[in-house]
């Protein structure tokens, strides 16, 4: 016999909320409620009627063009495909050109054949879309409050508030501590990274609450490591090389092949990636210390690949 729950008020309790877990929350939500995907995504594009066959969805897309965060493929009546792909955002600083490049890797996908029509999205917190000039320039915009009432799940809406609750007056409350986390992270390269490597930016500088920081290593005037803790990755990016993207790859085949790199594109830089634990800038800095080590370990892998790689 199965234990029974009363009906009573269930308690979730969440640390924190990353892009990534939003990200998750969404398709799962897009995935089931067909009510959440017409009233909010289709009635924006005049499609909130029409009779869905089938649905794709996948997460973080990328292509030579960039990242897709959420990209649901919808199939209409058996025959038209329509895509829907969604930039999430937290509090995350927006790269330059983000929402250009969404049609950029549109407007190929349906010279591909991969869908017949595309219409571009980005869900933030309300504050970020009414501030944000990059946020500004996306053709359909959701606000996280705006989503927050279309839930029913009390886990979807512990989600979505501790995400709303990151990026208001909880993160200015956590300003001191991850400021504090910051200086040890000074003082940790300084320990074991003297001589490789120097951390972009000053010591004592304030910095904002989220668990999520990028630490910036700049190596020379055409290559800088950004680990990007929140993400669970370590980039050494190749300023203003998107565009050779091919070539790139054409003429380190051999080596990336040997060190099995991941290379992907990112604003104006094309990245070769290495996977790392993620950081959290939020939690005691002796429970993240093994993780840093591995991140700095990776951007010192990352930084011997300069000497290594062709590039034009």
């Amino acid at each position: 016999m199965n234990a029974k729950i009363k009906n009573t008020t269930v308690t979730i309790n969440l640390d924190c909320i990353y892009e990534r877990d939003m990200d998750l929350m969404l398709m799962r939500k897009l995935s089931y409620d067909a009510a959440f995907l017409s009233e909010l995504f289709l009635s924006q594009i005049g499609l909130e009627k029409c009779s869905i066959d089938a649905m794709s969805i996948s997460h973080s897309v990328f292509t030579e063009d960039g990242e897709t965060d959420i990209e649901v493929i919808l199939t209409l009546e058996n025959v038209r495909r329509v895509a829907l792909l969604i930039e999430d955002k937290i509090d995350a600083q927006a790269m330059d050109q983000q929402s250009g490049r969404y049609k950029i890797r549109g407007d190929k996908a349906v010279k591909d054949g991969r869908y017949d029509e595309y219409h571009v999205f980005i869900v933030a917190p309300q504050q970020y879309l009414d501030t944000n000039a990059e946020a500004s320039k996306y053709p359909h915009k959701i606000s996280y409050e705006t989503i927050r009432k279309h839930l029913t799940d009390s886990f979807e809406k512990a989600v979505i508030d501790k995400a709303l609750e990151g990026y208001g007056g909880v993160k200015l409350a956590r300003n001191q501590q991850v400021t504090a986390f910051w200086d040890k992270v000074y003082d940790f390269v300084d320990e074991n990274y003297n001589g490789v490597f120097k951390i972009d930016g000053e010591r004592g500088l304030p910095r904002s609450g989220l668990p999520g920081q990028w630490i910036t290593i700049r190596c020379n005037n055409k290559f800088e490591i950004n680990i990007k803790s929140d993400r669970g990755y370590a980039d050494l990016e190749i300023k203003n090389y998107t565009d050779q993207f091919e070539t790139f790859c054409k003429d380190n085949k051999s080596l990336i092949d040997e060190e099995k790199l991941f290379i992907r594109t990112a604003s104006k830089s094309l990245a070769i990636r290495k996977y790392i634990a993620p950081i959290d800038f939020t939690m005691p800095f002796e429970t993240q210390e093994e993780a840093l080590r591995i991140a700095f370990d990776a951007a010192k892998e990352l930084q011997n690949l300069i000497h290594q790689i062709k590039v034009k």
